[in-house]
């Protein structure tokens, strides 16, 4: 079995809408700074398309590639991960996808949720939204950072996700995220250059000079 990857701190997610389409995903991805890990997140595509946009993608991802909602994508473009919606089967899945040495990533949006991650035996979730989202109006208003940092208190790494941007980046660190997920904070090369710069000064990750 293959040795799991560690758990992503810059988790950028993917919206061909964002980046000219399914042609553009190739390109976005290789703009991203180097380490960042990409989640392919384009849920209204058949597996095919999905299979074979992830292939490309793991040619140009240089940090982990993860896949949204399917293992058999996932294992298909040897992908390093896979992530569940909060409404897919979390503990069926989990031994399948850690028998193939493959993270398990899921979206959570309250305590009760992380707690059922954690009994599930995921890797790590994904917690918000943090700070309003368009992508992520539909769960609820902001859930804000006292209740981020009593997320990140938990036994389960978690990633600050909704309304990341460079400049709360620092505040989302402080609070106890393990890491950071978006799309639009990582749709520009700009702005995911600024907030990957700012996520690595905050948490002392910077390469050296």
């Amino acid at each position: 079995m293959r040795r799991k990857p560690e758990v992503p701190t810059l988790l950028a997610i993917s919206d061909r809408r964002l980046c000219g389409g399914t042609s553009g995903l190739e390109h976005w991805a290789r703009s991203l700074p180097a380490g960042v890990a990409v989640q392919l997140r384009e849920k209204d595509l058949d597996p095919a398309v999905l299979k074979e946009i992830g292939r490309t993608l793991r040619e140009a991802v240089s940090g982990l590639l993860i896949v949204n909602g399917s293992l058999e994508v996932a294992v298909d473009c040897r992908a390093d991960g896979v992530h569940l919606r909060s409404d897919q089967p979390w503990a069926k899945a989990a031994p399948v996808i850690h028998a193939r040495g493959l993270l398990l990533g899921v979206s959570t949006h309250s305590r009760r949720e992380l707690e059922a991650a954690t009994a599930a035996g995921a890797d790590y979730a994904l917690f918000g939204p943090v700070f309003a989202s368009p992508e992520k109006a539909r769960f609820g208003p902001p859930q804000g950072i006292e209740r981020l940092k009593r997320a990140a208190q938990g036994p389960l790494p978690v990633l600050a996700v909704g309304g990341v941007a460079p400049s709360n980046a620092p505040g989302l660190a402080r609070a106890g995220a393990h890491g950071v997920a978006a799309i639009r904070a990582f749709a520009e090369p700009d702005r995911a250059a600024a907030l990957a710069g700012a996520w690595k000064l905050e948490t002392g990750t910077l390469p050296p000079p």
